[in-house]
């Protein structure tokens, strides 16, 4: 067990190794680059960063932060905004519960603490929605100063291979092992500069696979590195045979450097396979108009505008086109148009994280529906900037062409090439 802990000297020699190598190699990065000394204005920052790039990569989330922050730069500037301009920034990021929580936990702020975060952790945590142990520690330990750990994936995999901690990270005896060895490196002096510098480390360095060992400031206090120079799982030293955190020789795979074995590898979730109908219903006044649907909050897409889905029955490969579109009419309450007025525009994909969704595109000409609270008229230009998902828009980019065909019998108007990210 006294293996998979750091000694004294260990933690401070990270300590100062890190730091080092953090000032020096520190990506530059828009939620780092604050000129505020207003630790309030830090700790805004920090949070909306910290859930954007929650499930999402660095990359994506870096133009969608500074969008964010320039519509929104304070706390209590989002907490006057409405959740539909909230959405409509966060369109495309995917999870959008993440928006609705940072919503929420600015109107918290203004209305029960005056504008200004809390900076207890308990208070955090069981206060704010959507903030959990490692947010709170980061916004405490980045915007606050104060030493509490954070253990995200980049984390977890450091910590994993600096102490060759290999059980199963569904337990709660190698989370609660994994936090408390990252509450052992935290710098009281620099706290949040040493949090910054192990996920750093993660993203950079020590990646999941390929790591970048021979650049690693902390190398020499990595066991899953020094198992390694061993070449042989044969060597690895165990502590006991009933250790619950080291590799056992079987569960070596030789493809593998030892080093990537840390920590172990979650078994992935296949991505369920999902059809739907979509119908996109349309009317021709002065311009284009897209009749669109308010998702519910239990919804996948909750709070979001959408065309209007059903998910396709369990036999719809060996329905006939007259048979899906009864079915549409059947599903659809919002229309008023009739079978023959229902064309096929075509298909598309949008991967979820947990669903892998093919998408069957119908639209109809419909001038007679009249909105609701739950159903909206759009524009063209509404629809390509209101909050509506990356998977719509997709559809929309399908169903748009034949529509402008059909609207304006067969003549080419306005069939520019439209693009949608994602």
């Amino acid at each position: 067990m006294t293996r998979h802990r750091f000694s004294t000297e260990e933690i401070t020699l990270c300590r100062r190794s890190l730091l080092v190598w953090y000032d020096k190699h520190k990506r530059k990065l828009p939620w780092r680059d604050w000129h505020d000394t207003d630790s309030n204005i830090v700790a805004y920052r920090v949070l909306v960063s910290e859930l954007m790039l929650q499930q999402t990569q660095v990359a994506t989330v870096i133009r969608y932060y500074e969008t964010w922050m320039n519509q929104w730069p304070n706390v209590n500037s989002l907490a006057s905004a409405s959740e539909d301009d909230v959405l409509k920034c966060w369109a495309g990021l995917g999870y959008y519960n993440r928006a609705r929580n940072l919503h929420k936990c600015a109107q918290l702020i203004v209305n029960e603490y005056n504008g200004e975060f809390p900076r207890d952790l308990d208070i955090m945590i069981n206060r704010l929605p959507g903030v959990g142990r490692y947010t709170a520690g980061a916004v405490s330990s980045i915007a606050f100063s104060l030493p509490n750990p954070i253990l995200d994936g980049n984390v977890i995999r450091v910590l994993s291979r600096l102490r060759c901690i290999g059980s199963d990270l569904k337990k709660k005896s190698t989370t609660d092992h994994l936090w408390s060895l990252a509450a052992d490196l935290v710098c009281p002096e620099r706290p949040g500069d040493l949090n910054q510098s192990l996920m750093e480390l993660g993203a950079t360095i020590c990646t999941p696979q390929k790591p970048k060992c021979t650049e690693c400031p902390i190398q020499k206090q990595c066991l899953a590195y020094e198992q390694q120079i061993h070449q042989s799982s044969t060597d690895i030293e165990q502590c006991s045979t009933n250790c619950t955190f080291c590799l056992k020789p079987t569960e070596i795979d030789s493809s593998r450097s030892l080093v990537e074995h840390y920590p172990r590898k979650k078994v992935k979730t296949k991505q369920r396979e999902e059809t739907s109908f979509v119908l996109v219903l349309y009317r021709l006044n002065s311009q284009l108009e897209f009749l669109m649907l308010k998702q519910k909050q239990s919804n996948l897409l909750s709070g979001l505008w959408s065309f209007f889905e059903v998910i396709s029955p369990p036999d719809f490969d060996q329905m006939n086109e007259r048979k899906r579109k009864t079915f549409l009419i059947e599903q659809i309450q919002h229309m008023s148009c009739n079978i023959d007025d229902i064309k096929l525009a075509g298909q598309c994909r949008h991967l979820f994280s947990h669903i892998d969704k093919q998408y069957i595109i119908y639209y109809a000409l419909d001038d007679l529906s009249i909105p609701t609270a739950q159903t909206q008229w759009f524009t063209e230009e509404q629809v390509l900037t209101s909050a509506i998902s990356t998977a719509m828009k997709k559809v929309f980019n399908v169903a748009l062409p034949q529509i402008k065909l059909r609207a304006f019998n067969g003549k080419k108007v306005g069939l520019e090439s439209i693009h949608f990210p994602g």
